[in-house]
């Protein structure tokens, strides 16, 4: 059954047509233009045929079937393609060939990001491109495994960095793409202290003094998100509070650092805020949701308007209870 299942699996690949090639195959060779690229057909057979896709090749000028071996010569795209080796038992082994293009000017944008020094959550990356259909990463520096499933468009990547101790050694991040035609090899070398942006933190409205006034004072506590290492003490961050106000809708900010509450001046119809390292000065933290402020004037309006919408639910009540309430007339 074993052996069953294996030719069921060569022969499916052999059919696979290069258009959807959008995974990493088990067997490829790269090769680079115009260079010579050798096949080794994996068996006991003495003799086979080679075939490219389902295209049975015939010696030529740029491929040269030995034995087992194939040379191909002059490397070209046209010769880019799936190549199987058959005896005359069926098909015996398969090797993907793909011209490499790692020495060329080819668009790549692989970027990372890691929410805390800590080695206990993963480096997130992300790398896209118009010519490549699949794409896997690998943490060299540390010997990882190779990551192939993006979740949602990362990668996640684990890594061995000691928060507590002097980072000397850069981390090294090797990305690998494929497409119908070609391959692409690239490293990504960077400290975690570069590449460090906290999760967002969180935020609480302690109190509102001086309600509904331009003096209002509002008493804002933030927190570190639950990824960020501890003690907090150890690892300071530093804030940014972004602040509405209310008559006129200009925008305000204002910083402060290591303290975790502050407290912010004005009429304010709304606020967020976000984080940073603040002895790395690392990248700062997407924003938090906008927090709405109600002051006195904001609760009253609200007072207000459930007021007049029970006014006008009674009105209407009424009004259906009288039209209902009218009886007919009885025939004597």
């Amino acid at each position: 059954m074993g052996s069953l299942m294996w030719f069921i699996v060569l022969f499916c690949l052999s059919i696979t047509r290069m258009s959807a090639l959008n995974f990493f195959p088990d067997k490829f060779e790269i090769g680079e233009k115009h260079t010579s690229v050798t096949l080794t057909c994996k068996t006991n057979k003495d003799s086979v045929t080679w075939k490219r896709d389902t295209i049975e090749i015939k010696e030529s000028d740029f491929e040269k079937p030995s034995g087992r071996s194939l040379t191909l010569i002059d490397l070209q795209e046209d010769l880019i393609g799936n190549y199987t080796c058959w005896s005359d038992t069926g098909l015996e082994d398969y090797t993907y060939l793909l011209l490499d293009k790692s020495k060329e000017d080819t668009v790549f944008n692989i970027n990372c990001t890691a929410e805390t020094l800590s080695c206990t959550e993963h480096i997130k990356c992300t790398w896209t491109s118009e010519e490549f259909t699949a794409f896997r990463l690998r943490n060299t520096r540390d010997n990882g495994n190779w990551v192939s499933q993006p979740v949602d468009g990362l990668f996640f990547l684990p890594h061995s960095t000691n928060s507590y101790s002097e980072e000397s050694e850069r981390l090294l991040i090797t990305g690998e793409a494929v497409s119908p035609c070609c391959y692409l090899k690239t490293d990504y070398s960077f400290y975690l202290r570069d590449i460090v942006k906290p999760a967002n933190p969180n935020i609480s409205i302690c109190t509102v003094k001086n309600k509904g006034s331009d003096k209002q004072i509002v008493e804002l506590e933030v927190m570190p998100p639950s990824s960020w290492p501890q003690p907090h003490s150890f690892f300071p961050l530093k804030h940014q509070v972004e602040y509405q106000i209310r008559h006129n809708g200009e925008l305000k900010t204002k910083e402060w650092e290591k303290e975790s509450k502050i407290e912010v001046e004005g009429h304010i119809r709304k606020l967020r805020v976000r984080s940073r390292d603040m002895l790395l000065l690392s990248q700062w933290s997407e924003w938090t949701s906008w927090k709405n402020v109600h002051d006195r004037e904001t609760r009253t309006r609200t007072k207000e308007r459930g007021k007049e919408k029970k006014r006008q639910k009674e009105i209407r009540n009424k009004k259906n209870h009288k039209k209902t309430g009218k009886g007919k007339k009885r025939n004597f």
